[in-house]
């Protein structure tokens, strides 16, 4: 399904505000206290989304997962009324500042969730918490009282897989690749010192034109001679499809495992098809999660949507989740962003399809990561779990 269908089906069941309606849900006194839903007023939360560009397909995948939990709680959060009021992200951190201040300036949400764009996160973050509104996002944004991260960070993601490589294959001889530009070289960086550290052999490292690169048989190439008996990869979208479908066209699948983070197959494995059979990616969720919370998430997405969730899907769906909470714990009380945020910070334990897990002192998960292994089924191919990795900090330490 395409972001439209998706985008029209909230529409059609929620209570949206876009962005170019009026409206607000204040208290009903007048007195200007943002998205309170005092006097039975719904409270108001925003919802920035990108709709177009290249992040659109995530924006999709989010407005599913909040439409879901939505559907199956009446359209309320802690007890409380939603109006939800949905507004494009874009796909510049400009487009995305106007939308951040429409927001707060005109629709006085109490809360906000999504934003994909990390640079649009970091350049909206100040708008928000200067607003005493706080947002719940998976955007990477750092030291910031009102930011609260629902996804996953490099730290976790990098320490995790070096932890497994070191600790189960320390004799193998890793080769090292990925897009060059800063997050590429930031993760291969962050593992090729672990694994040193470690004493796992580096065979190479290369990083690859960003963004042009159409052929890779030169850098498979030098992955062959290297002698190496395993390869961790960086890379997301078109990239990552390109990356795996010709490294297995290359041969290398057949005596080299290669591994890298979840972008590495995370909604590119319906275009990488079989070639992707045996790679190794490490995660913070998969739909083949075996518990009670995610079956029933999976059922009620693959029934609305014909699609499987993916790890963007499920933390939306764990955005609404922890904003549920929050408003549950303010209980009778006025529903300001300052009340939200400090209802946040006492959350405990959250239950979402990834499992349990909970915000340490960076505002931001320590949660269990999981190691997947892409396998076909029936023809279709998915990520299993095959060994939980352990427990992790936002800042990478085991907990």
């Amino acid at each position: 399904m395409g972001i439209s269908r998706a985008a029209l089906a909230v529409a059609g069941t929620l209570t949206i505000a876009l962005a170019g309606c009026g409206g607000s849900a204040v208290s009903g006194d007048g007195d200007g206290e943002t998205g309170s839903g005092a006097d039975g007023a719904p409270v108001k939360i925003g919802f920035m989304v990108p709709k177009s560009g290249v992040y659109a397909s995530i924006g999709g995948d989010l407005e599913r997962a909040m439409q879901i939990y939505l559907e199956e709680h009446d359209n309320q959060l802690g007890g409380r009324e939603v109006e939800l009021v949905t507004i494009d992200e874009g796909s510049t951190p400009q487009v995305g500042t106007s939308a951040a201040r429409r927001l707060v300036q005109q629709e006085q949400v109490a809360a906000v969730t999504g934003i994909v764009n990390s640079a649009t996160a970091v350049g909206v973050a100040n708008i928000f918490s200067d607003a005493q509104v706080p947002v719940i996002s998976t955007a990477q944004v750092t030291d910031n009282p009102y930011w609260w991260r629902v996804g996953w960070t490099n730290p976790m993601m990098n320490t995790s897989i070096v932890d497994y490589l070191v600790d189960e294959h320390p004799d193998e001889s890793v080769y090292l690749i990925g897009a060059d530009y800063s997050q590429g070289h930031a993760i291969i960086e962050s593992v090729r010192g672990g694994l040193e550290a470690g004493g796992v052999e580096i065979a190479g490292e290369t990083f690859t034109p960003f963004g042009s690169t159409q052929d890779y048989q030169p850098y498979l190439s030098e992955i062959r001679n290297s002698g190496a008996t395993s390869v961790y990869a960086f890379y997301a979208g078109a990239e990552a499809a390109r990356f795996v479908t010709q490294f297995a066209q290359f041969g290398l699948n057949e005596n080299v495992t290669l591994y890298g983070n979840q972008a590495l197959t995370e909604g590119n494995l319906a275009a990488q098809g079989a070639a992707a059979t045996g790679v190794l990616t490490n995660s913070i969720y998969t739909p083949r999660i075996d518990s009670a919370v995610n079956e029933a998430f999976v059922d009620a997405y693959v029934g609305e949507f014909d699609a499987q969730p993916s790890v963007y899907s499920e933390a939306q769906y764990a955005s609404a989740v922890v904003l549920d909470m929050a408003l549950a714990a303010i209980g009778d009380d006025a529903v300001t962003g300052e009340a939200i945020n400090t209802a946040l910070a006492g959350l405990g334990e959250i239950e979402s399809p990834r499992g349990t897990w909970r915000f340490d002192e960076a505002q931001a998960p320590t949660q269990t990561i999981y190691l997947r292994r892409a396998t076909e089924q029936d023809g279709v191919m998915y990520d299993e779990v095959i060994v939980e990795l352990g427990v992790y900090t936002s800042e990478g330490e085991r907990a």
